[in-house]
């Protein structure tokens, strides 16, 4: 077997040294569903829990969708049903039989919490954990899937009213009662206490930490939030923002002239390589670019005034900024691929990302609602009902003195580079906090944040190099475990098939 050393990048996941774990004594003995409802009927006497199943697979490897996961430890596998009033939300449970004492809660992305749809296998490059890569590292793990398993669930198709409840459980219920009953859990079947507590998720999941974070500072020791998707009410509503000035101006700007445009504010920073690796913004305007012969076509009045109002994001009539959009240079368009904040499709015409119309619609309370047409002027009203009959949504909150309070550790990190969400909402929220908390001195007591050039939305194959799952795990547990802040991380970039392409360090905002 290869050391260590020689393995590929995305194989480096453990974090933990599990070389000393023993199995539990007994711990078989209890994996039956009547022993766990048992004790957690004890544990919730108000809450409806059902233990659906409960298995032990020693087998070294889980099967999802004909997909193997190999290596695993033996585990015990815990299926639990919770209702939340009128839905149901289901609940896994993983916990290794050699056990650490610790336990994480794992996230998921977009509009979904997580769920056996989340179970993934291990990859150090992809940021955010997920059972198999807990239990590999000792840890007992959780996910709900928060009983919205369908991708447009907040809104009643019959009746056009949002379902408050099943909002409820994906901004903030579903997660806390996961941690609850996932501590629980694990604590029945070891028959100890869970001695420290994690959580770790990225985009939606990053959101799904910082709401932790925000409202339930006794739930974890540590949090990592990786680009979160905080400030959700704004920078998701932002995503209309370029198809907004596009029909406003009656202009569409092609996707030729777009890479014009981003070609030009990447050289502006010196060539792609200088711009994947610069920290600031690049200052361009795109009118000293009128003129320019592209293709067999000229860049004109009308093209350099789609892009300046862009780049320079939402805002009002009046140039009251709303938001921020992506910096010049940034990649946050496709074409034909919908994974960005918008792209083309196959004739040209501009669509937002798929969960940008999702949430647009939660505003409306109109099913299946297309916003191909609007403008600015539709835009703002849109945002100011979005920020105000969802505010509870934005997981913006900054006084985070209970978390200090209680001892918990926080760290977030950002891409520049991110095509999803903008790097500067997340910035903006730790200048916020620091604002709130009494300056940087006081924060980075629990708060690290780290900025990454050329880093993109949660993995290290993007533009520029990224943290990996173990180095930012293993700074979270020496932070909250050895009281050792954690000063500069390793960063890595990666290829399509796991090389290294380069490596280096950086220090936290």
């Amino acid at each position: 077997m290869k050391g260590r050393a020689f393995m590929k990048e995305k194989d480096k996941i453990i974090f933990y040294d599990t070389s000393n774990l023993v199995e539990t004594e007994g711990i078989r003995s209890r994996t039956n569903a009547a022993y766990i409802e048992e004790h957690l009927y004890k544990s919730f006497p108000d809450e409806t829990v059902h233990v659906t199943s409960v298995q032990i697979n020693d087998t070294g490897k889980y099967t999802r969708l004909l997909f193997p996961i190999k290596g695993l430890p033996p585990f015990c596998s815990v299926k639990l049903k919770h209702s939340t009033g009128r839905h149901t939300e289901r609940i896994t449970v993983w916990s290794p039989l050699a056990w650490n004492d610790r336990f994480i809660g794992t996230g998921g992305g977009g509009t979904g919490t997580g769920g056996d749809n989340y179970i993934f296998r291990p990859n150090n490059t992809r940021r955010g954990q997920t059972l198999p890569n807990a239990i590999c590292n000792g840890f007992t793990a959780a996910t709900t899937d928060a009983g919205n398993t369908k991708r447009e669930w907040a809104l009643d198709k019959k009746t056009c009213e949002i379902d408050w409840e099943r909002i409820e459980n994906w901004r903030a219920r579903s997660t806390h009662f996961m941690t609850l009953v996932g501590k629980a859990v694990s604590e029945i079947l070891h028959k100890r206490p869970v001695r420290y507590s994690y959580f770790h998720g990225g985009s939606g999941g990053g959101r799904q930490a910082m709401a932790e974070v925000q409202e339930f500072p006794k739930d974890y020791n540590g949090i990592w939030a990786s680009c979160p998707a905080i400030n959700w009410t704004k920078f998701v509503m932002a995503g209309l923002w370029p198809i907004a000035v596009m029909n406003s101006y009656k202009h569409i700007l092609s996707p030729k002239k777009m890479k014009f445009f981003l070609t030009a504010a990447q050289n502006k920073a010196g060539g792609a390589k200088a711009f994947y690796e610069y920290e600031g913004k690049v200052e361009i305007d795109p009118f000293s670019l009128v003129g320019q012969s592209i293709k067999g076509s000229l860049i004109s009045d009308a093209d350099a005034r789609v892009m300046y109002e862009i780049w320079k994001g939402p805002h009002r009539e009046n140039d009251e900024q709303l938001w921020y959009w992506f910096r010049p240079g940034v990649l946050c368009w496709n074409v034909i691929i919908p994974i960005s904040s918008f792209y083309y499709n196959l004739v040209g015409t501009p669509k937002p990302f798929i969960i940008v119309t999702d949430y647009a619609r939660w505003i409306t309370k109109i099913p299946k609602q297309r916003f191909d047409n609007i403008t600015m002027e539709k835009f703002v009203e849109l945002f100011d009902k979005s920020i105000m009959e969802f505010a509870d949504a934005a997981a913006d909150k900054v006084n985070l003195a209970p978390f200090y309070q209680n001892g918990g550790k926080l760290i977030i990190d950002h891409g520049i580079d991110d095509p999803l969400i903008p790097v500067d909402g997340t910035i903006n929220y730790y200048e916020r906090l620091c604002a709130v908390m009494g300056g940087k001195d006081v924060v980075n007591n629990f708060c690290r944040l780290y900025i990454t050039p050329g880093d993109g939305h949660g993995s290290c194959n993007w533009h520029g190099p990224g943290i990996t799952e173990s180095d930012g795990m293993t700074a979270l547990i020496d932070w909250v475990e050895q009281n050792t802040p954690p000063g500069s991380l390793r960063v890595v970039q990666t290829g399509k098939h796991g090389n290294i392409i380069c490596e280096n360090k950086r220090c936290y905002y």
